[in-house]
């Protein structure tokens, strides 16, 4: 897989929303401006935050986000390396 292959795009007004996991994520942002809403519990109310370019943010398993373009972006969603347990298979890096 290529490089751009591994990039999800967003354009100007779209939002996308994602179930993360199994296992936890690291999303990073590489091209524009993120907008990220958390979904909230009883003991943690949702949480906004905004990437640009260059930043990212840990994901836990089973949480859930919605993601809009501010106008547009481009990110990656990554298995952190603390994901590859010994006993899977061997992660593959990106290229």
């Amino acid at each position: 897989m290529s490089h751009s292959q591994a990039l999800w795009s967003l354009s100007q007004g779209e939002a996308l929303s994602l179930e993360i996991g199994p296992g936890a994520r690291e999303l990073a942002v590489a091209k524009g401006r993120v907008w990220l809403t958390r979904q909230g519990r009883a003991q943690a109310p949702a949480e906004d935050v905004w990437l640009e370019a260059g930043q990212s943010v840990a994901l836990a398993s089973g949480s859930r986000v919605v993601l809009e373009a501010w106008p547009q972006a481009a990110f990656q969603l990554l298995v952190p390396p603390a994901g590859c347990l010994t006993n899977r298979p061997p992660c593959k890096s990106a290229p």
